[in-house]
């Protein structure tokens, strides 16, 4: 056995010990990616398409300096958006989105569990129905923008069952998360190597076990390529 062929075997196998069990998983997850459309992962399917809209504004003035004034922190944005069959301002400053009502200027943020009820409703458009209702006062990572602030947490349960993270500041549905959906978050996070966060792809670990993985793939060639030269390759 050549001195090439001899580091190249030890070399397979050390870094099989090491890096190996991190290949499993990413073959592993890069298959449970593959079962299913991202969108149905996403639930895209259970969120209802049609969304409330309205024919005309009522004819009244707007009370766009009392919102103005009610918010007391510089505005970056203020439209009318339709929001259960009814038009209403939408204010986005540095804190968030505040809804106010059209006509009055009244706000309408943070929604209240009637019409947190209402928006998970009409937004869902699986087979089931509404199962409970809680305000969850900090919302896990899992809730999308809203972790780590109040929201609204919709379970729905019959033939397809989901969560619905529903914003009490601008009063939509900020995330639709299913099982498969909690799983494929999971494997997303065993296959980038940030186990917490779940968002980092270029961290130090996934650079040296990345590189591991190459050279044992270079390694295990070179001893293909070695067996075949020497006609032990069936042997």
């Amino acid at each position: 056995m050549n001195r090439l062929t001899h580091f190249s075997r030890r070399l397979h196998n050390m870094l099989g010990l090491i890096v190996g069990a991190q290949v499993v998983l990413w073959v592993a997850s890069g298959l449970y990616f593959s079962l299913r459309p991202i969108a149905e992962v996403r639930g895209d399917h259970l969120r209802s398409e049609a969304h409330a809209m309205f024919a005309e504004l009522p004819d009244s003035d707007a009370p766009v300096g009392g919102i103005l004034a009610a918010l007391g922190e510089p505005v970056m944005a203020l439209k009318v958006k339709p929001w259960l069959g009814r038009p209403v301002w939408e204010a986005e400053t540095h804190s968030g989105k505040v809804m106010f009502d059209y006509a009055s200027g009244q706000p309408l943020s943070p929604v209240s569990e009637a019409d947190a009820r209402r928006v998970a409703q009409a937004a869902w458009a699986g087979e089931g129905a509404l199962a409970g209702l809680t305000l969850v006062d900090e919302a896990p990572p899992e809730a999308g923008r809203g972790a780590g602030r109040p929201m609204w947490r919709a379970e729905f349960e019959g033939e397809d069952t989901a969560t619905f993270w529903i914003d009490p500041q601008a009063g939509d549905v900020a995330a639709v998360r299913t099982d498969w959906w909690r799983t494929f978050d999971l494997f997303w996070g065993l296959h980038i190597m940030d186990w917490t966060n779940r968002e980092t792809i270029s961290s130090w670990w996934m650079k040296l076990f990345s590189f591991g993985a190459l050279i044992l793939s270079l390694a295990g060639v070179w001893l293909v390529v070695d067996r075949l030269l020497k006609g032990r390759i069936l042997k």
